[in-house]
């Protein structure tokens, strides 16, 4: 009879086996090697953090969701944030609270997909830490970018009357799949920010509506949205998910979230030729007074409801 011994556990083999995977034998080593207390980084200028924490059941279900998609969706958000921005991502640090019954081939699936997504952009997992408990997982990660020599960052408090409102792709129904699959915006932010300087920028992660909203909050103005360019940057998904839950496919555009698309807020004279050949989507334009209202081509514009995903409730 055949003994099987059993599938090596504990957080020491599995940090011995992400160095393997993100500081391999033979890599270029930096001065402080992979696995101690603390990592380097050699910025010569000022850096940018953000960070976002994905949960179990919450942004991503470990029920249907594989393993490799959750942890690549961790690493996609925050450097949508750094899209947000117009930075450039240099280095991630890692943090997961592990279900106590996930394998350790499970978990290293999710740190190796979340930095082979970082390393797609320049922005290898550096660091970070690793616990268990008995509760869903937990995923946190923490990038750090900087920006382009003579690009500084784009904020959201830009935003001045007369300025153009652009999307960067079609919005709506990511809940179908796209909140896993979606490609961060970041050398799309990185030209857009060189060559049309926008004004402002933001991710839409929590809804076109309240993301757009947010723009404005900062900025003191409001925006006037076309109706037919609105209708025009639908996602057919947006659409699938009207035919099955009844609500317009408008509505899922507007608050659905997840879309990791650009709204970006250019200046009145930035060329729409320009924007148009970056793949930007005219969608309306800055006014005075705040709100965010839809203009249909009958009538005064109407005032749109301010709603989307809120993290905190």
């Amino acid at each position: 009879m055949t003994t099987v011994a059993p599938e090596p556990r504990g957080e020491l083999e599995l940090i011995r086996r992400l160095a393997a995977r993100l500081a391999p034998p033979g890599a270029p080593r930096d001065p402080v090697a992979f696995g101690d207390d603390m990592a380097l980084l050699d910025a010569a200028g000022p850096l940018l953090w953000t960070v976002d924490m994905l949960m179990d059941g919450v942004d991503f279900d470990s029920r249907r969701h594989p393993w490799d998609a959750i942890g690549r969706k961790a690493m996609a958000v925050n450097l949508s944030d750094c899209a947000a921005m117009a930075v450039e991502p240099i280095a991630a640090l890692c943090a997961v609270a592990l279900a106590e019954h996930l394998s350790l081939a499970d978990a290293e699936t999710l740190i190796a997909a979340a930095d082979a997504c970082g390393r797609q952009y320049g922005c290898p997992i550096v660091g970070g830490d690793t616990n268990s408990w008995a509760a869903p997982t937990v995923i946190s990660i923490t990038i750090a970018g900087r920006p382009r020599p003579g690009v500084p960052p784009v904020r959201r408090d830009g935003a001045r009357p007369g300025d153009t409102v652009w999307l960067s792709g079609p919005v709506g129904g990511s809940i179908l799949g796209r909140h896993l699959t979606f490609e961060p915006r970041v050398a799309l932010a990185l030209e857009l920010a060189a060559r049309l300087r926008p004004h402002a920028l933001i991710d839409i992660s929590d809804g076109l509506a309240l993301d757009l909203s947010r723009i404005l909050t900062a900025s003191g103005c409001g925006a006037v949205l076309d109706a037919a360019a609105l209708d025009a940057v639908l996602h057919p998904d947006a659409a699938r998910l009207a035919a099955a839950d009844g609500r317009s496919a408008r509505e899922h555009g507007l608050y659905d979230g997840e879309d990791f698309e650009l709204i970006a807020v250019l200046p009145p004279d930035a060329p729409a030729s320009d924007a148009a050949a970056l793949g930007l989507r005219w969608l309306g334009r800055i006014v005075a007074d705040p709100g965010v209202w839809l203009a249909t081509g009958s009538g005064a514009p109407e005032p749109l409801p301010i709603r989307g995903w809120e993290h905190f409730r």
